[in-house]
Formats: C-alpha cells, sequence, structure tokens
C-alpha cells in the first residue's frame, strides 16, 4: 500500500469516526446575541432535549467549517483544514475541504464516496453504511441522543463559551472509537456552534461552524457523486 494511500486510509477512518457524532450534532451557529445575558439554568439533559427539538424543524444545512485536529503524541500540534459543509435530512451530506488540500466526502444515503482530485483517487465505502445510518438517524426524527449517550453540563466559563451559551459532554453509553463528544450550543438558537469528538487517545478533532443557512433549497445534485473519467476507484473491503 502506497503512502498516499494509507493516508486516504487514515482520513476516511478519521472521518467516519467524526460523522459519528459531527454529522448529527454540528449545524452551526448563525445567530448573534444583541445584549450578552447568562444562559437560564438547564441540566444537561435539558439542554440536549432543546437541541434535537431544534433539529427536528431542520430540513436541510450549509456552512463555512474549520477544522482543528490537535494530536496528542505531537504536543502543540495543529492541524488545520477549511471547506464547507452541506446536510440534508434523510441523512444526505457533503463535505467539501477547500484549503490546505482539497478533498470531498460524499454520502448519498447509500455510499461514503472519498475523492482526492489532487491524487487522484476515489474511495467507495459501502461497508461504512449501517454505521453512517445509526449516526444520521438523529437527522430523520428516528434517533434519540439520550438513548445513546449521557449528558453532563460543564462550566461554560471555563471554555470562555459562558456569554454565549452551554458546553455539554456527551459520554457513550456503549463501546465507541470516541471517548468523549463536546457540545457548544448557543443559548438563543439552541444549535450547536462546536464540536469537539476526543477519541481513547486524547486526539481532538474540532469543528467550528459559520455562515450557516438553515432550510434553504439545496439541489439535489450536491449529494450524488459520480467519479472522474480515468480515477481509480479504490473499494478497501474487496
Amino acid at each position: 500500500m502506497s503512502k498516499k494511500t494509507k493516508q486516504a486510509s487514515t482520513i476516511r477512518r478519521g472521518l467516519i469516526r467524526t460523522l459519528a457524532i459531527v454529522g448529527v450534532f454540528s449545524f452551526g451557529n448563525s445567530a448573534v446575541a444583541q445584549k450578552v445575558q447568562p444562559p437560564p439554568a438547564l441540566d444537561g439533559e435539558r439542554i440536549i432535549e432543546k437541541l434535537q427539538t431544534t433539529y427536528a424543524a431542520i430540513e436541510n444545512y450549509e456552512a463555512e467549517f474549520v477544522q482543528t485536529i490537535a494530536h496528542k503524541m505531537f504536543s502543540g500540534r495543529l492541524d488545520r483544514s477549511y471547506g464547507k459543509v452541506f446536510f440534508k435530512k434523510g441523512g444526505a451530506m457533503h463535505w467539501a475541504y477547500e484549503r490546505p488540500e482539497k478533498k470531498f466526502f460524499v454520502y448519498d444515503r447509500e455510499t461514503l464516496w472519498i475523492y482526492e482530485p489532487e491524487v487522484p483517487q476515489v474511495f467507495k465505502g459501502s461497508g461504512d453504511t449501517e454505521r453512517l445510518r445509526r449516526a444520521l438517524a438523529f437527522l430523520t426524527g428516528q434517533g434519540k441522543i439520550l438513548a445513546d449517550y449521557t449528558a453532563k453540563k460543564l462550566d461554560a466559563k471555563k471554555f470562555k463559551f459562558d456569554d454565549k451559551g452551554y458546553v455539554v459532554a456527551l459520554r457513550p453509553k456503549k463501546d465507541s472509537p470516541f471517548k468523549k463528544v463536546e457540545l457548544y450550543i448557543d443559548k438563543d438558537t439552541f444549535r450547536v456552534a462546536r464540536s469537539v469528538v476526543v477519541d481513547h487517545e486524547g486526539n481532538r478533532n474540532r469543528l467550528d461552524f459559520t455562515s450557516v443557512n438553515v432550510n434553504t433549497d439545496l439541489n439535489d445534485a450536491l449529494f450524488t457523486f459520480i467519479p472522474p473519467a480515468g480515477v481509480p476507484v479504490l473499494n478497501p473491503e474487496q
């Protein structure tokens, strides 16, 4: 296996793990509070219940994102990527990484496609479909966050988020590739402004969202992928 292929495989596994929670909860926040007021007193479970009610009304979503990965093994090293993300109720998603390298992750509700035009190569991951379906059940109104995760409200002041809203730590009730997820939730919109996925090795995968639009008319073509002619399609399961 070539170095580029190994890197792509690592990216694919990392994204699947992140989607298991980020793709579900990270519909960023576009509202700006006009007056700084402390959020009302709510416990972690009540905050998550209000968050889930908010997302039940969202049909589709688009935003710009910044992804910051902090590696436990390399203290002080931060890897940042920038791009746009699109979600559609029912589970379809499209992540378009724009820099430092172009990458595209498209999930059409059946298959996860990963396209790296600078290599170039395409990865096809149908075996991850069931995991994605479970992860995205929340988008269809079928999933219940508190059935799968415990929710603990953290001191938002320690995270410098107390003037904006809440910080809630979610921990899986069953075995999971990640240890916990920190959700930064806006007090006015009850949408997630930031999510941080922490794996068992202590690596942190953070996503911040800006320029958010919800319930707009997204073209279905965003959630369809046809491999470009001449580009090899790799299927790790075969």
